[in-house]
């Protein structure tokens, strides 16, 4: 990991254009270096910049940990990066509200907007506006609906008439569910739940072993399953982090691995994933 970002990462990082960082520079407002001609900006410098500036100090230690949802590939990076970074996901909607208690310092969200064009951004305004945090991206997936290869179901239409496997109210999947319901004029009352799943695998186990018929998941565990595959929409998976814990070396270590051959070739075997804008700044609070 580098003892050095670079001005394009401040500026992601800070949601400015690189001429605002420059100018930042220059008036000597952020700490920086010149090297070869170039401005470096030292990490735990700008970590430390960072904390004054986001009214970190005095708070407390918030705990390094992961809420939220459930993302498979994300799961299998933070142990390959030997990232260190623990889990306590249990949804969505739970892991938004244990950050804000500062329970955990980063948090998987999948939460739709009003017309399933808009992600996360609605939330986190509301919830988080005024603390130091940024959201940043890290991929765009697939779902729909999972069908075992002997059930005939094609559309919402005949989802009464089979076994169907659930989510937890807190996770994004029942929220996004929720909404296709409505669209297709059903309640969750009409469906068969015949059982509750906490994460995307089990949900998609839970039909290879014959449980249930069919559930509303991921594109990648149909295809990894040989499940068969109606889409829906595709949605975005972002990480929301508080700013100090973003440049805590375990986050940093996890970023740097995205960047690897190992992660590239890892997600490639996600079907249903687009990662070409992992990393993107996508809000930032309270700076």
């Amino acid at each position: 990991m580098s003892e050095y970002l670079t001005t394009k990462e401040v500026a992601d990082l800070l949601r400015l254009k690189e001429r605002k960082v420059y100018d930042l520079a220059a008036r000597g407002e952020i700490p920086c270096v010149k090297a070869t001609g170039k401005l470096l900006f030292p990490r735990l410098d700008m970590q430390r910049w960072m904390e004054s500036r986001g009214g970190v100090a005095g708070q407390g230690a918030i705990p390094q940990t992961l809420l939220g949802s459930h993302d498979p590939l994300l799961e299998w990076a933070l142990g390959a990066s030997g990232s260190g970074i623990p889990t306590l996901m249990g949804g969505s909607l739970d892991g938004l509200s244990r950050f804000t208690k500062r329970e955990g310092a980063i948090c998987g969200l999948h939460i739709p907007g009003d017309d399933l064009e808009q992600w996360n951004i609605d939330a986190v305004e509301t919830e988080c506006s005024e603390m130091p945090v940024v959201l940043m991206h890290w991929a765009k997936r697939r779902r729909g609906l999972i069908v075992r290869s002997d059930c005939s179901l094609t559309d919402f239409a005949s989802l009464s008439d089979v076994r169907f496997v659930g989510r937890q109210a807190d996770s994004g999947s029942h929220q996004i569910l929720a909404q296709q319901l409505m669209h297709h004029r059903l309640e969750f009352s009409d469906l068969n739940v015949v059982r509750e799943a906490r994460t995307e695998t089990e949900a998609a186990l839970l039909l290879v072993e014959g449980q249930a018929d069919v559930t509303f998941g991921l594109e990648c565990f149909a295809s990894r399953y040989q499940l068969k595959f109606v889409p829906v929409c595709t949605e975005w998976f972002d990480l929301l982090v508080d700013r100090h814990a973003y440049f805590e070396p375990s986050f940093q270590r996890l970023l740097q691995f995205t960047r690897s051959d190992a992660f590239l070739e890892e997600s490639s075997r996600f079907v249903g994933y687009d990662i070409g804008s992992l990393g993107q700044i996508r809000f930032n609070g309270a700076r």
